[in-house]
């Protein structure tokens, strides 16, 4: 387990919460602006889910994405706050089809190396962010790209930087994300996967020192051993607002001591960075 082999003060990294690109807005501004960098859920007056937006800054040849702006935007509609300043990655973002809920992947850092992580917007807040898995691995994991089969349920590929890198393939079932499945030849070295579904398929082409390789998955096969590491409990509802439409910010979880779950690492994560 991630958590059992490392303490909360080693994982401060942040994630916290996110959404889905509509509109990518790119901001340049002076360096004595603060950043204006986020990805944010924007709702109307009742609460429901309109939109996901994502602003993005180049500043000195680098890209933000997680730094809110300074603007009067409450917490529970920010996600992953801080991320910049953790080194994670730019976030993947992806309405499912027909209820319209977000869905957001993207390379966080857990103080080691680096992991998928995974954000839906539902019942008015973040649900997670979740590390997409349960058992730890030594090398960084970049790059995810982001699908629906033909059920609505998401599929994640990306590749692990291994000595030899490596794209693997999970896929959300029954609320949690199944056991990653090697898609690339173990011998060959294969990075920057992209993804498609095509029938009960998933397409996945990467980059090999061969050319683009593409490999055919029938999703009806994948493995039924369950190793994710989320908590989401079954098919989410979609995201219309249900309840208080003022809302009121999901609580962290207030410490972690000893073994502790992927969640209560990240929510740890979010504590020490005052998110939320």
């Amino acid at each position: 387990m991630k958590s059992m082999r490392r303490g909360p003060e080693t994982m401060m990294s942040g994630l916290r919460r996110a959404g889905i690109g509509l509109g990518i807005l790119s901001v340049a501004v002076c360096l004595t602006v603060p950043l204006q960098a986020e990805v944010s859920v924007v709702t109307d007056t009742h609460g429901k889910y309109i939109k996901t937006l994502v602003l993005v800054e180049a500043r000195q040849g680098r890209k933000y994405f997680w730094d809110p702006v300074a603007l009067e935007i409450k917490p529970r509609f920010l996600l992953n706050v801080g991320g910049d300043r953790m080194g994670d990655g730019p976030p993947v973002v992806l309405e499912q089809p027909g209820s319209r809920q977000p869905w957001v992947v993207w390379s966080a850092s857990d103080g080691q190396d680096r992991e998928i992580a995974v954000a839906t917007w539902s019942r008015g807040q973040w649900q997670g962010p979740e590390l997409l898995e349960r058992i730890d691995n030594d090398f960084d994991d970049l790059g995810p790209r982001l699908a629906f089969d033909a059920q609505g349920r998401p599929v994640v590929t990306w590749w692990r930087n291994e000595p030899v890198p490596k794209v693997y393939l999970s896929l959300l079932q029954k609320g949690v994300w199944s056991t990653p499945i090697l898609i690339s030849d173990v011998a060959t070295p294969a990075r920057f996967p992209a993804i498609r579904i095509q029938g009960v398929n998933a397409v996945v082409s990467f980059y090999t020192p061969h050319g683009r390789t593409v490999v055919y998955r029938n999703l009806s096969e994948m493995p039924v051993i369950l190793e994710g590491a989320g908590p989401l409990d079954g098919p989410l509802p979609p995201p219309p607002f249900i309840g208080d439409p003022t809302g009121t910010p999901s609580q962290p979880t207030t410490g972690c001591v000893g073994d502790c779950s992927p969640s209560e690492v990240l929510q740890q994560r979010l504590t020490d960075r005052g998110g939320n």
